[in-house]
């Protein structure tokens, strides 16, 4: 009986024993767990601090196409205008750019001007290689920043689709009528060349479309940038 009841206190000592080393091991893990998860955030908020600044370059190159584009718009209607044939886009009229007129010394080289957008995407690249995207905590955070880069991926799809190409288009037929793509040459030539040169003419008129829808996806893309960085700052 006696050598039973040792056994017995021995048994329920060698069980509290296992228990405190399980806890034990819980707790280290737990608190190593609870560390990396600390040290992940952290570096996430510092990549999306980086993320801002990427946005807010990309806003400026944003601004840069706005500015282009409205600039071609101007040119162009004023072309129409002196030909006689603003009523092929009478919604132009919603909008007045007209006083960008005075600012522009050499139409020839505003039209043969038309910079495709560039994002940078490096920290969202390394968000998403290093898996810690998925570890955002902010969920509607993550969703805004993939739609924010599906949206300029769309952009760009359409810009090359359609701006490019009438762009190169026009390009060619600067060169076709021999006036080169950055010499100075006036207003009333491009009117005189679009009046008589009936493909000069159609091209033109195709490309003030394409520079106004490329002006309004960007002022959208722009309003989507400028809330994103918002929703980052005040996370």
């Amino acid at each position: 009986m006696l050598t039973e009841n040792k056994f017995s206190k021995y048994l329920i000592y060698a069980i509290g024993e296992i228990i405190l080393v399980v806890i034990g091991i819980l707790l280290a893990l737990g608190i190593n767990n609870w560390n990396q998860d600390r040290i992940t955030q952290n570096r996430i908020e510092s990549r999306l601090t980086s993320l801002t600044s990427d946005i807010e370059v990309e806003i400026d190159a944003m601004d840069e196409i706005i500015m282009r584009s409205e600039r071609r718009i101007a040119i162009i209607n004023d072309i129409m205008k002196r030909n006689n044939k603003q009523e092929a886009i009478p919604w132009f009229n919603k909008s007045n750019l007209e006083y960008l007129l005075d600012s522009i010394d050499n139409p020839n080289a505003s039209l043969s001007i038309s910079p495709t957008f560039d994002e940078n995407r490096a920290t969202f690249t390394e968000l998403l290689n290093t898996g810690e995207f998925y570890t955002i905590v902010d969920k509607a955070l993550s969703r805004e920043i993939q739609q924010y880069y599906a949206r300029i991926d769309d952009l760009k799809e359409s810009e090359q689709l359609n701006q490019m190409g009438i762009y190169l288009r026009i390009i060619e037929s600067k060169e076709r009528l021999g006036i080169g793509v950055y010499a100075e040459v006036s207003m009333e030539k491009h009117a005189e060349l679009a009046n008589n040169d009936k493909q000069f003419g159609a091209e033109l008129e195709t490309s003030i479309g394409f520079d106004w829808l490329q002006r309004k996806n960007f002022l959208e893309l722009k309003q989507s940038a400028t809330s994103l960085i918002e929703t980052i700052k005040n996370k």
